[in-house]
């Protein structure tokens, strides 16, 4: 025990020893007062200067050594800066001393509020046990005379509320006038909740029926009395056209028009007016709606049967009528609709036609070389409508969104050929082209295919032109079994040419073509794989190879 007293001691005291030394090295250091920063800074540049060189002229200078001599040099100069140091660091022990110390004691004092609260707790409870046990005592030592005054008690209430029942009714009356007699009070109240639904069904509108309000009971007694069932009331208060209700009238220059169960549902019809004569409709934005009568809702207390369906409310508030008017018959409005809109739409500027002159062409040949492309303006507008007919519109704005393109139609000049043979050929497409399949024998390449054939497949894009080989008359011009779309023309001298699978045929049976006119369009009709020409060229009926035609 001695040893560790004496350890603390030596502990403690090789503390206080280095925090004297720490304050006397403070006070030692020199401190010159008044100087600024910068000769602080001066006096810190020559003191590091005169470090180093000490250090450097010892034989042997640790590091630890430097440290220690360069700090000299930083207390000297910053001597303001460490003792503000030394300074804040006693202030945030003392602070954190005395925060830890008033810590302990909140600490001390809510533990203390703790353990006050559960002893007179216990206490309280312990107390009440002991009463309710006495209690407990009191009743098993009188059980037996306590049982029997209950049980009498029961029995004379019992007997009372039976005799009661039995001799007693209510008699329920709507305003003054009797209606019918009940047995309890909740027969009639369980009625009137499902009433509503029977009585939507009958008038067409929502109808709330206050039983508090409108009911009133008298209690009636006697022997015998006869009361009704439920279905009694509910058909008694049914068929009632006479029950009071409030209603809520629509008032049109104060005259009473149509009558609803609800404001919600009167403006509700005041809206569907408006909308029925102003409709949303694309691109309209309405700046003003409004009539031109003085229209109105207005409490009123009114008969069941006086209110009004909201469809017929609307329907005869826009057409005069509760009825669907008849073809021979014009709608008379109730009021007038005024409206006025921003109408915001688009319209099409018509393209324009242009001819171009082109000498590889014939006379009669006209070919669309681009096509047009109507503008399109974006027009604003302010419309103004009574009862949804239109009777102004002032154009606002007038935008340009696209100009329009005319449409180029190259125009041929050349003059056109003789309509007869010449004896010339002309291959019958000028685009790009492929010969797909050949004269003579051949794999059939779908079925339906011959495997004799009787010409060559020129393979091009779907629609290109397809021109006459050479002068002559059409003979054939329409569809044929496995050909398609099929074109004859006769050339004389007993040449003929087909040209089948076509898309458009643009020439009739009897005309007479020229050399290169266009006859029709390349397609893929008929037994075909895919969009081509198929091209024969006859002599007498018997068909030739086309390629021995050409130079090719």
């Amino acid at each position: 025990m001695a040893d560790n007293e004496n350890l603390q001691l030596n502990t403690s005291g090789e503390a206080l020893a280095v925090y004297r030394s720490k304050k006397a090295a403070l006070s030692q250091t020199t401190v010159k007062r008044g100087e600024g920063v910068y000769r602080r800074t001066v006096r810190l540049v020559k003191g590091l200067k005169e470090a180093r060189k000490k250090a450097n002229d010892l034989a042997y200078c640790s590091a630890e050594n430097r440290r220690h001599f360069y700090g000299e040099v930083f207390r000297d100069a910053y001597a303001p800066v460490f003792e503000a140091g030394a300074k804040l660091e006693s202030t945030l022990w003392n602070f954190l001393y005395k925060l830890w110390y008033d810590t302990l004691g909140i600490f001390a004092f809510i533990i203390n509020l703790i353990i006050r609260f559960f002893y007179y707790l216990g206490a309280g409870l312990r107390y009440l046990w002991d009463k309710l046990w006495d209690i407990r005592v009191w009743f098993d030592a009188h059980k037996r005379a306590l049982f029997q005054v209950f049980a009498v008690l029961v029995l004379v209430v019992s007997l009372g509320l039976i005799l009661v029942t039995s001799m007693s009714a209510y008699e329920y009356s709507y305003f003054g006038r009797k209606l019918g007699t009940t047995k309890t009070k909740r027969d009639v109240y369980q009625t009137i909740e499902i009433l509503g639904d029977r009585l939507a069904e009958n008038a067409g509108a929502n109808i709330s029926f206050n039983a508090e309000r409108d009911i009133e009971f008298k209690r009636v007694y006697g022997l015998g009395i006869k009361t009704d069932s439920q279905d009694d009331i509910l058909n008694t208060l049914t068929y009632m056209s006479d029950i009071h209700v409030t209603g809520y009238a629509i008032m049109i220059n104060g005259v009473q028009t149509a009558i609803m169960d609800k404001p919600e549902t009167a403006d509700a019809i005041i809206a569907g007016v408006k909308d029925y004569f102003a409709p949303q409709t694309e691109g309209y934005e309405y700046s003003s709606v409004s009539f031109e009568e003085e229209v109105t809702v207005q409490e009123v207390n009114v008969n069941l049967s006086e209110l009004w369906n909201p469809d017929d409310a609307v329907r005869y508030i826009v057409t005069g009528s509760v009825n669907d008017l008849r073809d021979d018959e014009s709608p008379k409005p109730m009021v007038t609709v005024y409206a006025s809109a921003s109408v915001t739409y688009d319209e099409e500027v018509p393209y324009g036609v242009q001819y171009v002159r082109d000498n590889s062409m014939y006379q009669d040949e006209v070919i669309l070389s681009e096509e047009g492309k109507p503008g399109v303006n974006r027009i604003v507008a302010l419309v103004q409508t009574i009862n949804g007919k239109e009777v102004s519109r002032f154009e606002q704005s007038n935008t340009t969104i696209s100009e329009p393109k005319d449409a180029v139609y190259k125009q041929g000049t050349k003059e056109i050929p003789q309509r007869s043979g010449s004896g010339t050929w002309l291959f019958p497409i000028k685009a790009r082209y492929t010969i797909s399949d050949y004269f003579g024998y051949r794999v059939a390449p779908t079925a339906g295919a011959t495997t004799n054939h009787k010409g060559i497949d020129i393979a091009c894009a779907y629609g290109t032109n397809i021109y006459a080989a050479d002068g002559g008359t059409v003979t054939y011009a329409g569809r044929r079994g496995s050909y398609g779309l099929l074109i004859i023309v006769n050339h004389g001298g007993g040449y003929e040419t087909y040209y089948a699978h076509e898309s458009e045929i643009l020439v009739k049976v009897g005309e007479e073509v020229y050399q290169g006119k266009v006859i029709g369009k390349v397609g893929s009709t008929g037994v075909s794989t895919g969009p081509h020409l198929h091209f024969e060229i006859h002599y007498q009926g018997t068909p030739l190879n086309p390629l021995s035609f050409y130079d090719r």
